[in-house]
């Protein structure tokens, strides 16, 4: 199946798409720098569609896809952020990728936001995405998945929704149980640094010995210490100093880029490549704001092309 990826950063679409056997067409990121990345881990072929701005892009101008994929810009309705939601002009980015499907219809449309997309103005703004897409012909599933799931040790939620051009497609993606990873399972309950966990099961929680003062200011995820076989918090793309503390081997540091494109599932191979062409505060922030691989490939793996 051939898909178009919006909105790419650094390619955890393109990935987790490739390897569940899908063919990349072309890509669309504003961000030059997180594009330099892009090409340089995909090796992107001269010749392939590009577009910087989705803004900027008339139907006409796309190559043939079947599935067009993006992960539409989150901070218009992150709890973390203003949550200005369509008021916020990232917000509106998600009507060009319906702006542009409303004309092509690609035969699936596969999205990624926080999971606080759901809640935010008291459900009317997911409503609306949902209407919108039903109004272009589109029958709509979402979940939401947590990436320590699906064998990556950081505890991300996000919402991904997949639409189905009306006609096309009767398969069904959700719900996925479980993925390829492993969940906690809790047998003494209590709060979070009481609770007690099979030994059996996954990943650990939060290690209790956490708190580091403020040491990057008053947000919670910096200002925590957290063990090399926990439970990582959300890799974030805002700055580089929200990435956490590690208590390593009795020293404590900071994780490093390596390890955050790692705990969004890319290989190192991957991180190598992006490494020699942006610098570390880069390649944070790029981590951050892109999608878990792993999570996007067991997705991928259950669209087909009927």
């Amino acid at each position: 199946m051939k898909f178009i990826d919006f909105f790419s950063g650094i390619g955890g679409f393109r990935l987790g798409m490739e390897m569940a056997g899908h063919e990349c067409v072309g890509h669309c990121e504003i961000d030059k720098f997180a594009d330099k990345s892009y090409r340089a881990m995909h090796d992107v072929k001269e010749g392939e569609w590009y577009a910087a701005d989705i803004r900027a892009v008339e139907p006409g101008d796309l190559p043939e896809a079947d599935c067009y994929c993006g992960g539409f810009p989150c901070q218009a309705f992150s709890v973390a952020g203003k949550r200005g939601g369509f008021e916020d002009t990232r917000g509106t980015l998600f009507f060009e990728v319906m702006r542009l499907a409303s004309v092509r219809k690609p035969k699936y449309l596969f999205l990624e936001n926080v999971a606080g997309l759901l809640s935010h103005d008291g459900g009317k703004t997911f409503g609306t995405i949902l209407n919108t897409m039903g109004e272009l012909g589109y029958w709509y599933e979402y979940q939401v998945l947590n990436s320590k799931d699906f064998g990556v040790p950081q505890n991300r939620e996000r919402v991904f929704i997949v639409g189905h051009l009306g006609g096309t497609s009767t398969t069904e993606i959700f719900p996925i149980i479980g993925g390829n990873g492993e969940t906690l399972k809790q047998i003494i309950g209590g709060s979070q640094g009481d609770r007690v966990y099979d030994t059996k099961h996954g990943v650990m929680i939060t290690d209790r010995i956490n708190v580091v003062g403020n040491v990057y200011g008053t947000q919670s995820q910096a200002g925590k210490l957290y063990t090399t076989d926990g439970l990582s918090p959300t890799v974030q793309g805002q700055r580089v100093n929200s990435q956490g503390w590690m208590y390593d081997k009795a020293k404590i540091r900071r994780l490093t880029p390596r390890e955050c494109f790692r705990l969004q599932g890319f290989p190192d191979t991957y991180f190598d490549r992006a490494a020699a062409v942006n610098s570390d505060s880069q390649l944070y922030k790029q981590a951050g704001n892109s999608v878990t691989v792993n999570v996007i490939y067991e997705i991928a793996r259950r669209l087909n092309n009927e």
